[in-house]
């Protein structure tokens, strides 16, 4: 099966991009030009990942590019008259005039970027094996036609879809959206993606598989922060959202502080003047998770020494009782517990 579209998601495909995590599946790219007059074909292949260059890939891609040939790579005016009569690929880009359109086939992507701007390369088309591609860095959205638009009823798509957001989407774990980190929450009254700064998009549950990667548009889709980016980037606040802690010490990665046993730990336990109280603190990064001579130690860093000594001495009770009232509720008890 072969597509043709006219319409794209990530324009970034367009271009050649370094972040590895967006181009695990980049085979290579191929870059091309009519020639002085416009009606000559070069073009060179430039290699990104040789063991994905195998004999499947290359008879697919002599067959895209034998259709490319007779649809839209003829020659440098008719290649931009195509693209022009699809003002919807237009590229926003101040580098040159571009239009991003693709093809897609059973296992692979072909994002092709026309140049319309004379003195330069006419055209690049960057080659991806969808298998190894995370399907939100593909530009190919299910229930689309080659136009970009739902060619089913988007109720009949979110019936299609609810079974996989169902695996997808799981209480207490990170997506982004838009370079934002939320954490998809479940309650017995609602589902929702929760911001760092308390910001909640509530879902219904019933349309969970519109905002698959693969089948939303860019920026209404929330993705999965792989287990290895979250534990990189792993804050105390980011923690204590996703459990709730139990006779645990916080210590510096840097400095020795006087340690205090923290009896219990949650967010929900924080009060909305204690997350503004102690924000540094809650944005101090985990460096480790170690059982040490104290019992589980949560190793901080990014943060004062003095401050996470004080948190700690907050938690335990040694303060004064009107600011621990006023940051901390004692009676809360939500969260899964997590005696560390």
């Amino acid at each position: 099966m072969l597509k043709f579209n006219f319409y794209h998601n990530r324009k970034d495909n367009f271009y050649s991009n370094k972040v590895e995590r967006e181009t695990t599946g980049l085979i290579g790219y191929i870059r091309g030009d009519f020639g002085s007059g416009g009606n000559s074909f070069h073009h060179s292949w430039f290699e990104n990942k040789g063991k994905l260059n195998n004999e499947v890939f290359k008879e697919d891609l002599n067959k895209v590019m034998e259709f490319l040939r007779e649809r839209m790579l003829t020659d440098r005016m008719y290649m931009r008259s195509v693209v022009y009569g699809n003002p919807n690929a237009k590229i926003d880009s101040k580098e040159s005039t571009s239009y991003g359109v693709f093809v897609e086939t059973d296992g692979y992507e072909y994002d092709i970027r026309a140049i319309c701007d004379d003195g330069n390369y006419d055209f690049y088309i960057y080659c991806y094996d969808k298998r190894f591609q995370e399907p939100q860095f593909l530009n190919s959205r299910r229930f689309r036609d080659e136009h970009g638009k739902l060619n089913e009823p988007v109720e009949e798509i979110a019936k299609k879809t609810l079974p996989e957001a169902r695996n997808y989407y799981i209480n207490g774990d990170k997506y982004e959206n838009n370079g934002k980190m939320y954490t998809f929450r479940v309650t017995e009254e609602n589902m929702y993606f929760e911001g760092k700064d308390g910001e909640k998009l509530f879902v219904a549950p019933e349309l969970m598989g519109t905002f698959l990667p693969d089948v939303a548009t860019e920026g209404n889709s929330f993705v999965k922060v792989p287990l290895s980016q979250t534990l990189s980037n792993l804050t105390l606040g980011d923690l204590i959202q996703s459990v709730k802690l139990s006779s645990v010490h916080l210590v510096h990665d840097e400095a020795e502080i006087d340690l205090a046993t923290v009896e219990d730990l949650s967010d929900s336990m924080l009060t909305s003047e204690g997350r503004k109280a102690w924000s540094d603190v809650l944005n101090a990064k985990v460096t480790e998770i170690y059982n040490g001579y104290y019992g589980i130690q949560i190793e901080c860093s990014g943060v004062d020494e003095q401050r996470l000594a004080d948190f700690s001495q907050a938690l335990a009770g040694n303060w004064s009782a009107e600011e621990c009232d006023e940051w901390f509720d004692y009676e809360t008890t939500e969260g899964p517990n997590m005696s560390m």
